[in-house]
């Protein structure tokens, strides 16, 4: 699956509207998020990534932000879990 589909399964999960260039600014974080993840590292990406979800979620003007940006991130290194890119 691709980061950029992940990403948008994500948001219209959890009803969140995203332009297509946050989205693409976020693959990144996902990728590196789901490589850490796989490879037993710390945890800095996967940060990097929720505090970017943050920020667009907080332009979004949604409710608990926190917590949302942790869920989506949690959703969507579920569906990288064989692979993004």
């Amino acid at each position: 699956m691709k980061a950029h589909d992940a990403l948008r399964k994500a948001f219209i999960k959890y009803n969140i509207g995203a332009d297509p260039y946050s989205v693409m600014e976020l693959e990144t974080f996902v990728i590196s998020s789901r490589n850490e993840k796989q490879n037993g590292l710390s945890g800095k990406n996967y940060q990097s990534l929720v505090s970017n979800l943050l920020d667009l979620l907080n332009r979004e003007e949604v409710e608990n932000p926190d917590i949302l940006a942790k869920k989506i991130a949690d959703y969507v290194l579920i569906l990288c879990e064989k692979g993004c890119d």
